[in-house]
């Protein structure tokens, strides 16, 4: 039997194998049920197998130098051509792609047999991460049509019908002539020894299914400390929130990922690594595995609250772990049982516990561990000996960022049941991760009742994160109809009244369920009217388009709710990810104030006339909250962060984080394996600066979030001949300048918003790359420069009140950046877009 292999783009190679015959013949007449291969003949097939990574065509031309493993998974790959297990109906089987559902389907002298799910048997080593919008989803299904005729298979064709590469392969049976040669054995381990006698070729058995032939690096290979040398000038702070910070990150990472505890800790604690020690924690925590967690472990000392910015680093990076194994849970678990000196170690470890759960509870059966048992008790015990509203939000926030459903009702007790106005908003925020059919009835009357203060009275921003949660639960027709009502009737707190329409307009841009029912109860003139959306209040609720690719929308939303006396309560802008897979929340940052009217001479708002004087920013990344910044509590130290105040750029958080982390092999019908792998990281600094004159009773505050996306991938064959695949990459950076203007020298204050964005590049490039023993690579590569730029229609949603307060206060920012040349792509004022329109009009 002669069995000819084609690998086509990007190598070709031809192959003779002449002592395979007997072997797989009679593996046919056992596995082939319904055929009828005659005794004393020999059937001569041709095998072909193409693979295909892309559009690009290769027409070179290799022979083969020798029969290795590479060419053992195509011998391999010819036998599941044959397997049939008669039936129609679907049924699991194993071959050279692992465990396979299959089904047939019969029509007259064809069979086509589809494969689909298969799941390798060989699974050690590979993971993805499960967050939805961050995850890699690879689909393969491939069809085999059988060809029979006189009960002799004739033919059989075979491709994928979805996913990549692109394979196919045939086998077609050339001719039928006698044969008396017969072999008799008493098993196929002395078959293999006679063919080994009189072929002179080396046989082996193995199973089935496709192994991997390359698991490691093994020549030409750097060492870690050898890599820091060349990227060590990336990983300065300086350079963060750059292309080249985070390409410098995952280039470290690879290597640490086939480095030891030892060698890790050589770089941890090296002399070119001393001024970036942040960011190698940051890529040896991404490293997840016992080695790296050990190495930076050692590092860090929890017992010292002198300098906390490594242990601070080291919980950031583990909170956005993609696949912690349940070492980390049990260290960090163990270091939350501790009683640490440092307040704000205790909060981080928390948060970051509980980001761990989430994530780890997202593989599955992975929940029922004792680990997340041991969680949930310490979480709860501590969250009930808490004697102070500081250690209360703390671990709400941990069992917020968890996800978990069983403390559902811990969160409801203290929504409803606290006389804290930041431990009930913390509380029902917390609910943010709870699977939607934990959300139940008695959920959402208990959220209900603190909208509609039934039993006591309510801070403005706790009844409108109830409100929230409850439109986002695909509510009624008669609850949409009575906030509404609240809404034009309840005119005691003249803000809320006006966020609530806003609020609901907003959401039903997104939802397409929620934007039916609001549909129906409009149809209602009786709320439907001019007096709704004429509200006196100035608080505003939008959502628009930030950037848009083929894959993925990106959106910006800025919710503003104001107190009775129009001092701000919370501005909050929210970034999300929009994709095929679902919504993803990427970063939010809220700017909060508590009891300011007090300080400028208005005690009489029923929201804030008993608390303290209280402001700050909550920040959260990909649906993490991380630990709050307060920039003031109380009157003293209101005046010292007047006095303290930054009049230049600070960074409040600069961190390499991992995104996407995807590494699996794939068996291909035709018996090759593919290797793909996918790394993509954000390198973010945000900073900030803060302007407050008391002679002028005025403020200027800017939130600088500054942040560069790398994502590298690549999907090749697996094999020491050939080497083919192809590699990709996108990359990008971004700035986004957060303005806040404030006079407050008479009130109503005047308040304008501004956000800044120069243009986006965002270049994708793809290679494809092949090589074959005794040649040089080869290349082609295409590039796409991609310039994504916002439009300005995507910016006219605000108007109004707002739009007023902007026009009367200075705009000497706008035209100092447009006349100093710094291409500015818009500077809109989420306030005064008219005005912006027309002054950057006259300009042109």
């Amino acid at each position: 039997m002669v069995l000819r292999g084609h690998i086509t783009d990007p190598a070709i190679f031809a192959m003779d194998i002449k002592t395979l015959h007997v072997v797989l013949l009679s593996l046919m007449v056992v596995q082939c049920s319904g055929l009828s291969y005659e005794k004393n003949k020999s059937y001569r097939y041709a095998y072909e197998t193409t693979v295909t990574f892309n559009d690009f065509y290769s027409p070179r031309s290799t022979s083969a130098q020798k029969d290795v493993g590479f060419f053992t998974l195509l011998q391999r790959s010819s036998l599941p051509l044959c397997i049939s297990q008669g039936g129609t109906a679907p049924q699991t089987t194993i071959d050279v792609s692992g465990e396979c559902s299959v089904s047939y389907a019969v029509g007259g002298t064809t069979v086509s047999k589809t494969k689909r799910a298969c799941s390798n048997l060989e699974i050690a080593g590979q993971h993805t991460n499960s967050k939805g919008l961050f995850g890699i989803t690879v689909a393969n299904e491939a069809t085999l049509v059988y060809e029979i005729r006189e009960n002799v298979i004739q033919s059989v064709e075979g491709k994928n019908s979805s996913g990549h590469p692109q394979h196919s392969q045939s086998l077609k049976l050339l001719d039928v002539s006698p044969s008396s040669e017969t072999i008799t054995a008493s098993s196929l381990n002395e078959v293999l020894h006679h063919l080994d006698d009189t072929a002179g070729t080396k046989h082996m058995l193995s199973l089935l299914p496709s192994g991997p032939e390359i698991l490691y690096c093994t020549e030409n290979c750097e060492k870690p400390i050898d890599v820091l040398q060349k990227f060590k000038d990336e990983l300065v702070s300086e350079k963060m929130a750059t292309v080249e910070s985070a390409k410098a990150y995952l280039e470290m990472l690879r290597t640490f990922r086939h480095a030891g505890k030892e060698t890790i800790a050589e770089v941890l604690t090296s002399q070119d690594g001393y001024y970036i020690v942040p960011q190698l924690i940051d890529i040896a925590t991404a490293t997840q595995t016992p080695g790296a967690q050990k190495a930076v472990l050692e590092l860090l000392n929890f017992e010292d609250d002198s300098s906390i910015t490594y242990q601070e680093r080291f919980l950031l990076a583990a909170a956005f772990s993609t696949h912690p194994g349940e070492y980390l849970l049990k260290d960090l678990l163990e270091i939350m049982k501790k009683d640490l000196p440092s307040s704000e170690l205790q909060e981080s470890v928390a948060l970051g516990m509980g980001a761990l759960v989430n994530t780890y509870c997202t593989l599955p059966d992975r929940c029922k561990d004792q680990v997340i048992s041991d969680y949930k008790r310490i979480v709860t015990e501590k969250l009930m000996l808490c004697e102070n509203d500081s250690c209360r939000t703390r671990f709400l926030r941990s069992i917020g960022n968890s996800g978990h459903p069983q403390f559902v009702q811990i969160l409801l007790q203290f929504a409803e049941g606290t006389d804290s106005g930041p431990v009930s908003l913390t509380a029902i925020q917390s609910l943010r991760r709870i699977p939607n059919n934990f959300i139940t009835e008695k959920v959402l009357k208990a959220l209900l009742r603190i909208f509609n203060q039934n039993h006591k009275t309510y801070d403005v921003t706790v009844r409108a994160a109830a409100m929230n949660v409850v439109l986002k639960n695909n509510p009624s027709e008669q609850v949409v109809r009575n906030f509404l009502m609240a809404a034009l009737y309840d005119q005691k707190n003249t803000e809320l009244a006006a966020f609530i329409p806003k609020l609901m307009l907003d959401i039903a841009k997104s939802d397409i369920f929620f934007k039916t029912t609001l549909t129906g109860v409009l149809k209602d003139t009786r709320l439907n009217n001019y007096l709704l959306y004429a509200q006196k209040g100035k608080s505003s609720a939008f959502t628009s388009l930030l950037a848009a690719t083929s894959d993925t929308n990106c959106t910006y939303g800025i919710h503003q709710l104001n107190a009775n006396s129009g001092v701000m309560k919370t501005s909050a802008m929210v970034v999300d990810l929009i994709g095929k897979l679902g919504q993803k929340q990427f970063m939010s940052f809220d700017v909060y104030a508590e009891g300011l009217e007090s300080l400028m001479g208005n005690s009489d708002d029923s929201d804030d006339g008993t608390q303290e004087p209280t402001a700050g920013m909550s920040l959260s990344l990909m649906d993490v909250i991380l630990r709050p910044v307060e920039f003031f509590r109380g009157s003293g130290s209101l005046m010292s962060a007047v006095w303290n105040a930054p009049s230049e750029l600070v960074s409040a958080l600069q961190a390499n984080l991992l995104l996407q982390d995807h590494y699996q092999k794939f068996h291909l019908s035709n018996g090759l394996i593919v290797d793909l792998q996918v790394l993509g990281a954000t390198s973010i600094d945000l900073s900030g600066l803060v302007s407050i004159s008391l002679w002028n009773q005025n403020s200027h505050s800017l939130i600088k979030n500054s942040g560069a996306l790398v994502i590298e991938g690549s999907m090749k064959l697996e094999s020491e001949e050939l080497q083919a695949g192809v590699s990709f990459s996108s990359e990008g950076e971004a700035f986004i300048d957060f303005v806040t203007d404030v006079e407050f020298y008479e009130t109503p204050f005047k308040m304008c918003m501004q956000m800044l964005q120069p243009p986006i590049t965002f270049i994708h490039n793809v290679k494809k790359m092949e090589r074959t023993k005794g040649e040089k690579k080869y290349y082609k590569s295409s590039n796409l420069d991609t310039r994504l730029r916002l439009a300005n229609e995507a910016y006219d949603h605000a108007a109004g009140e707002l739009y007023k307060q902007c026009k009367e206060l200075p705009t000497l920012y706008f035209l100092w950046n447009i006349f100093l040349g710094k291409k500015l792509q818009l500077g809109l004022s989420l306030c005064s877009i008219p005005f912006i329109q027309s002054l950057k009009f006259l300009i042109s």
